[in-house]
């Protein structure tokens, strides 16, 4: 297995490419012109929050082609669940029974895969227990299912009235810092952006939300935005979320994969880690509630009110690619984990969407859809396109008048997941661990040239993936019962600390 970074001088690899002398090939137009790495590396754009060739788009320019007709309609998603199963195994092609027999399948498939990678490993007692101890804690625990809003009790924070000093006054660039500098204390970012909710992007927010994410037993409920009110309040019969206009800055963010581990794909302790990401943001969510409530602001959480990537394509934290349902960070790849966000009223500068090559990046590579064990990911040849990709006619649906609900959500061109065969996989999403772009940031030229590259241009995409598939920088570099013997592999909450700063 090859571990060693090349051991060809910087000048003579940009020398290769055709790229010595002349900035970085197709940016040399519109980027600094440097005349080696090290030059580069050691310029003021080099230290800004991001890298100097992830360029900005404009404000609702998310890279991806909208039909507005259908967007407008906001999704009806209370038959739909792609975790409880309480409605997917009636819907399932086939039905239950169908069901059943698929994620017996599922799980067979993805233990072939793992014995194809790695024969010689066999899952032990200890990968076992710590896949079960994620899990209890995980993403179905009551830990995890606090992320309804206003669920679970906690001691409220004192508001500025209650304090008798007045409430945060702080520009809009202000404050931006301020909430970056205090979701880290929980483990929030670093990628943190914000964006506006308008006319147009209330149109993302579903109009009833799906069952996942919740207690078994509680429905989703409507959603609406409401005037001449500052707290959101519920109402049944219906069950309603009413959702002040006021709410109209929207943080999106992530907190972090245990990148080891989740590089160990296909096994039990890649499964496990999944499912702790779901509890951690959840005791994340309920302070950030709180801070912004000490500062005398309101705050709704959002994490299932809208399909989870569309506000970070929104305010500029990541770009759509080949996964579907998992956005790419152009410093983090698909390391970030849970969704996180947030509609307030403390103002905040909103971040633009951003264009860093990678929805092109991923036209040519599909490594990701290579090492799903199920085939839930198109292929390399696939491009994007407005197609359902679980089977289903988008003239069936059942906000139509037809008889379906919809696994997939219409009215974009781009990817898409197969929930239907993604669903109940121990694969530890394996998709998301394989991405080229998982690389640790650690200062090495080769990672910086080659996103700097992919980004500004898509000659060299194919050979950056046969470079990937040879180095192995983004997955499976990690043979997965070594993480016991390996100290150095044992971060705090499992995620290396290069990809923490802010």
């Amino acid at each position: 297995m090859i571990k060693k970074h090349s051991t060809v001088s910087r000048r003579d690899f940009m020398k290769g490419l055709g790229l010595a002398g002349a900035g970085i090939g197709a940016a040399a137009a519109i980027a600094p012109v440097f005349h080696d790495l090290d030059e580069l590396l050691a310029s003021p754009q080099a230290k800004l929050n991001r890298p100097w060739y992830v360029k900005n788009r404009e404000f609702g320019d998310i890279g991806i082609e909208l039909d507005w007709d259908i967007l407008k309609k906001r999704r009806d998603l209370s038959t739909f669940d792609n975790w409880t199963f309480q409605h997917m195994p009636l819907q399932y092609p086939g039905g239950p029974g169908a069901f059943a027999e698929g994620m017996v399948a599922r799980r067979q498939m993805n233990d072939n895969a793992r014995k194809a990678l790695w024969p010689d490993y066999t899952p032990s007692i200890r990968d076992y227990a710590l896949s079960s101890a994620s899990g209890a804690v995980g993403v179905f625990s009551r830990y995890s299912l606090s992320t309804v809003q206003g669920s679970f009790e906690v001691t409220p924070a004192l508001t500025p009235e209650e304090r008798g000093m007045p409430k945060w006054e702080g520009t809009p660039e202000q404050n931006l810092m301020m909430v970056k500098a205090a979701f880290s204390l929980m483990g929030l970012g670093p990628a943190i952006g914000a964006a506006e909710l308008n006319e147009d992007t209330k149109s993302f927010v579903y109009d009833h939300t799906p069952d996942s994410w919740l207690p078994y037993g509680l429905k989703g409920e409507r959603v609406v935005f409401e005037d001449g009110i500052t707290e959101f309040y519920r109402t049944e019969n219906p069950r309603t979320l009413h959702i002040p206009s006021t709410h109209r800055y929207v943080i999106a963010t992530h907190n972090f994969s245990c990148d080891d581990i989740m590089r160990r794909i296909y096994t039990p302790m890649s499964e496990g880690m999944e499912s702790i990401s779901y509890s951690r943001v959840s005791i994340a969510k309920q302070f950030v509630e709180e801070f912004i409530r000490g500062l005398g602001y309101h705050v709704v959480y959002g994490h299932s009110l809208q399909p989870a990537p569309v506000w970070d394509f929104l305010s500029g934290v990541a770009e759509h690619g080949r996964m579907g349902q998992v956005v790419v960070s152009p410093e983090y790849g698909g390391l970030m984990r849970t969704h996180a966000v947030f509609f307030t009223d403390l103002p905040l500068a909103f971040t633009p969407p951003t264009n860093a090559g990678i929805t092109r990046f991923c036209e040519t590579c599909g490594i990701c859809a290579d090492v799903c064990p199920t085939g839930s990911i198109s292929k390399v040849g696939v491009g994007r396109s407005w197609d359902n990709a679980c089977g289903q006619d988008w003239d069936d649906d059942i906000q139509k008048g037809g008889t379906q609900t919809m696994y997939n959500i219409p009215g974009y061109k781009g990817w898409r997941c197969n929930l239907y065969t993604c669903a109940g996989t121990p694969c530890g999403a394996a998709c998301k661990s394989s991405c080229p772009f998982n690389t640790i940031p650690d200062g090495s030229f080769m990672h910086s040239i080659v996103k700097a590259t992919a980004s500004t241009t898509g000659i060299f995409n194919g050979f950056f993936r046969t470079m990937e598939e040879t180095m192995k920088y983004g997955y499976m570099d990690k043979e997965p019962s070594s993480w016991w013997e390996t100290p150095e592999a044992w971060h705090i909450y499992g995620t290396h600390p290069n990809l923490l700063n802010q």
